[in-house]
């Protein structure tokens, strides 16, 4: 049977990789949005968010490593379809939730999901779309997630103030659904032609990407989930605080994108300029330990914002492009270690931002990225000369 939606994204990779990006992360974002709802109906309360953001990041990190191996033996095709099919079972729990905690589980699935559609898009975008726009391409996919955000912030006031909580749920396992009819099958570039999955164990660059993933997205999602409180800590008003995120929110899909462009001009491997972004990152963050006044706050908060969480695209271009022989099992690799740092993250600066210690958020936040910089030098240094060109 003609698929027409099938047919558009199999001419598209790059669209194929935003599309199914974004929607494993949309439930995440849905619960947020439709928080307020499912407070009044089902007791889950701004209190139980972060158990619910754990569950979802935590799934994610667990089901990414394997599902390396699976798209590994199946292709990204598969890898895809398995993980629509989870974000729909997700997506059905939340929508039929009674209790509040049925929306922890539906999360948990939902991120198991999001897990394998990474991974997928990942090893999609390496066989699929034209070596000298593959930095464009995994920068685009990377923004699609704050991009997430958007939507799931649109559907309250269309669908959820309208309808009902449980018919945005209820629409997105039908959007995914039909994403997961129709994931398409790419053949691989002839530039990107790679051997057989699974060819012996990686170099050591690759533990020094993981630990710098880990610590870098530490900085970056503990730093993004607190901009509004510490702005109104800091003397900011609620709604300029709201204004601060959203113009935040934009620069990190700005910066995701250009940064994925500006390796593919360079003709780069990327670490160097990793290396840049979580280094100004960990600068920026020190000068808000001691920002004491809103002028000096919202001159840092963007320098360390974009910094500390504007690299995850560029750091899946230079995984499958260091490892071409075992690219979805490496891709698995880096995003799981990446998961668990935004669950680290906003753990620690939560605890201590619900103390006010809102310098020593910044102090973990600062001493995070330059950590993740001291990994991305050594992962540079560790790699084999032969892998650093294209």
């Amino acid at each position: 049977m003609n698929n027409p939606l099938r047919a558009s994204l199999q001419r598209n990779p790059l669209l194929t990789a935003v599309v199914y990006t974004g929607v494993g992360a949309l439930p995440m974002f849905l619960v947020s949005s439709q928080i307020l709802q499912l407070d009044a109906e089902i007791g889950f309360g701004v209190g139980r968010l972060g158990l619910a953001t754990a569950a979802f990041f935590g799934a994610a990190a667990l089901a990414a490593h394997p599902a390396g191996g699976v798209v590994a033996r199946l292709g990204s095709a598969a890898g895809i379809r398995v993980g629509s099919t989870i974000t729909i079972v997700g997506c059905v729990v939340a929508g039929l939730a009674t209790s509040w905690w049925m929306i922890p589980i539906a999360t948990a699935l939902a991120g198991s999901g999001n897990g394998f559609i990474q991974v997928a898009s990942n090893v999609a975008i390496f066989d699929a779309v034209s070596l000298r726009r593959q930095g464009l391409a995994f920068g685009s996919k990377q923004a699609s997630v704050p991009l997430g955000s958007f939507l799931a912030g649109l559907s309250l006031p269309v669908i959820g103030l309208v309808f009902g909580w449980r018919w945005v749920f209820a629409g997105t396992a039908l959007l995914a659904l039909a994403l997961a009819v129709s994931a398409p099958r790419f053949e691989r570039d002839p530039q990107t032609q790679r051997a057989h999955e699974g060819v012996g164990p990686p170099g050591r660059s690759i533990w020094w990407l993981g630990l710098a993933g880990i610590t870098g997205a530490m900085a970056g999602n503990g730093l993004s989930l607190f901009i509004v409180p510490s702005a109104v800590d800091i003397g900011i008003s609620e709604a300029a605080a709201g204004g601060v995120l959203a113009v935040c929110s934009l620069l990190v899909v700005v910066l995701r994108v250009g940064a994925g462009w500006f390796v593919d001009r360079r003709h780069s491997s990327g670490h160097i300029e990793m290396t840049w972004m979580v280094g100004v990152g960990s600068v920026a963050a020190a000068f808000l330990i001691v920002a004491t006044a809103p002028g000096m706050y919202l001159l840092a908060l963007p320098l360390a914002l974009l910094g500390a969480w504007g690299w995850p695209g560029v750091i899946f271009y230079t995984v499958v492009h260091t490892y071409p022989e075992m690219a979805a099992r490496a891709s698995g690799r880096i995003l799981s270690s990446n998961l668990t740092g935004t669950v680290i993250g906003p753990m620690v600066v939560g605890a201590l931002a619900a103390r006010d210690n809102y310098p020593g958020a910044w102090l973990f936040v600062s001493i995070s990225a330059a950590a993740s910089t001291v990994a991305f030098v050594a992962a540079r240094r560790t790699t084999e000369p032969a892998r650093l060109s294209r």
